[in-house]
């Protein structure tokens, strides 16, 4: 019996055992969704899926029904767009214990089809069922290629540079704030914490813009933390990493509440922003050429020949090795 103890154990194992070996099945699993030729439309579809459970990624006294709506169908859509595909539709399976109202109904149902977070997907359907130990969310959404432009996490070179969108930590500082009671602050920093990790974006219009313009190798969202998905990209691509700690885009205001920037933007998770590489070669024309209006992009470093080996460029220009401190559901 094979050891599944921590979370890319269990996927290695279901990618052996499960191998895409069907023609119009151009990516199975291990990466942000599976990708599907339909036959007839001349596009791809993209297929994800993501749960939510309470007391596991989720505290009802900390998450209004509407937010908890919001947050729950944008992490697929993330999916999504770590792949360059437009979202179209979504599914919900609810399972929900006793005692929840009409109106907590209404109001999560309302969150999940708000335009900025289902962007522009419809809900088409899902299923209900009793639970007897919380609320239980899972989605399913559906996306769309364009002129077959996709984006995997495979495709990264040695020497290729490092980039990710907007600013990493600040949801994991806004869940510091939950964990220490403070749910309503008044202070914007945190407002903009609390709302990073309650209400994320999901990067859709950036991650069609990279899978079109030609000059992206590979990407995927960052959900589990930078110390966590880095390694991801770079063993599905072969390569290793080394990122230089100076140039990460930190969330700097944390440090008002006992918070770290650095560790959270390496290790906090949620970040829900996008990761992927371009070539050496055509990255100042990369740069000239990303839109103003998209989110901001910071290039972070590079991949390396050593695969699997991550590193870390500190003060001093001191390297050690990046521990995968990120989330794990599995991990002991």
């Amino acid at each position: 019996m094979p050891d599944l103890t921590g979370e890319n154990k269990i996927i290695r194992f279901l990618q052996t055992r499960y191998p895409a070996n069907s023609a119009r099945l151009k990516k199975g699993i291990g990466d942000d969704a599976a990708v599907i030729e339909t036959g007839r439309s001349g596009e791809y579809w993209l297929v994800t899926t993501d749960m939510l459970l309470e007391g596991v990624d989720f505290r009802r006294e900390w998450t209004p029904p509407r937010l908890l709506g919001r947050k729950a169908v944008a992490v697929n859509m993330s999916d999504l767009a770590a792949m360059g595909a437009r979202p179209r539709f979504f599914v919900v399976s609810l399972a929900l214990p006793s005692g929840i109202s009409e109106g907590w109904m209404r109001a999560f149902y309302d969150g999940l089809t708000e335009p900025e977070s289902a962007q522009g997907a419809r809900l088409i359907g899902g299923d209900l069922s009793r639970s007897k130990s919380g609320i239980g969310i899972s989605i399913t959404a559906l996306g769309e290629s364009l002129r077959r432009k996709v984006l995997y996490r495979s495709g990264g070179k040695a020497g290729d540079l490092l980039y990710v969108t907007g600013c990493l930590g600040r949801s994991g500082a806004g869940l510091k704030l939950l964990r220490t009671g403070d749910a309503r602050p008044r202070a914007r920093a945190k407002r903009d914490a609390l709302r990073s990790h309650q209400t994320p974006s999901p990067r859709c219009e950036a991650g069609v813009w990279l899978a079109q313009c030609g000059f992206v190798r590979c990407m995927m969202d960052l959900s589990d933390g930078l110390s966590m998905d880095l390694p991801r990209m770079c063993a599905a691509s072969g390569v290793g990493a080394e990122i230089r700690l100076a140039d990460l885009p930190v969330f700097e205001e944390s440090r008002q509440w006992g918070c770290d920037p650095a560790e959270l933007a390496l290790h906090g998770g949620e970040d829900y922003e996008l990761l992927f590489a371009v070539s050496k070669s055509k990255g100042r024309q990369f740069e000239k050429l990303y839109p103003a209006k998209l989110p901001k992009i910071t290039k972070i470093g590079e991949m390396t020949d050593a695969a699997g080996a991550i590193g870390i460029l500190g003060p001093g220009n001191r390297r050690r090795r990046l521990p995968e401190h990120g989330y794990d559901h599995f991990r002991r």
